[in-house]
């Protein structure tokens, strides 16, 4: 089983942003970290959804999902769709709904199953949201709302923007520390 599963954004990929050094810390605790590629091209909920069913069979109650950006939405949709229990949710820069951006929303439409993603909570046992105050892609408003309805704690990074490596976040010390003081 894992304990982690690190799922990357829209158009992303594990090799990017924190998730690189993020594996590396937590596999040098002995944890057993997934981080998987998810298609760019044809990117939709069912193309992630076939991709990640290739693992699920690791997945289980004491795994933990760490998320950024569109990762969250699929991540919760996920975990509704399979009926999933899970131990923990960290979700960075997160967001459920059209954001307003043409050239995501096009991609990112098929993500958002669910009218109300409060509908996961019975499916993990704690969540965390991290999240800027300046995001150039997710209004704080967005994160503030999918905190609020998974009953979520949260955090928020003054000037973070994306909270991805064109923020200069290639490391995310904070996140590693809230990881860290809930194991």
């Amino acid at each position: 089983m894992y304990d982690f599963v690190i799922i990357h954004g829209s158009y992303g990929s594990p090799f990017e942003n924190w998730s690189p050094w993020l594996f590396n810390a937590l596999t040098e605790k002995g944890e057993q970290v997934l981080a998987p590629q998810f298609p760019a091209i044809d990117q939709n909920y069912n193309n992630w959804d076939r991709v990640f069913s290739a693992y699920d069979q690791f997945i289980g109650e004491e795994t933990s999902f760490i998320a950024h950006s569109l990762g969250p939405a699929f991540v919760l949709d996920y975990l509704v769709k399979y009926k999933r229990q899970i131990k923990n949710l960290y979700l960075i820069a997160p967001f459920y709904g059209l954001i307003n951006i043409e050239e995501f929303d096009e991609v990112n439409k098929t993500f958002f199953i669910y009218e109300d993603v409060s509908v996961a909570k019975p499916f993990f046992k704690k969540a965390f949201c991290l999240f800027s105050d300046n995001d150039p892609y997710v209004p704080i408003s967005m994160s503030k709302d999918i905190a609020g309805k998974l009953s979520a704690s949260t955090m928020i990074v003054p000037g973070g923007k994306h909270l991805n490596a064109n923020a200069g976040f290639t490391e995310f010390s904070e996140l590693l520390k809230v990881i860290e003081a809930d194991d």
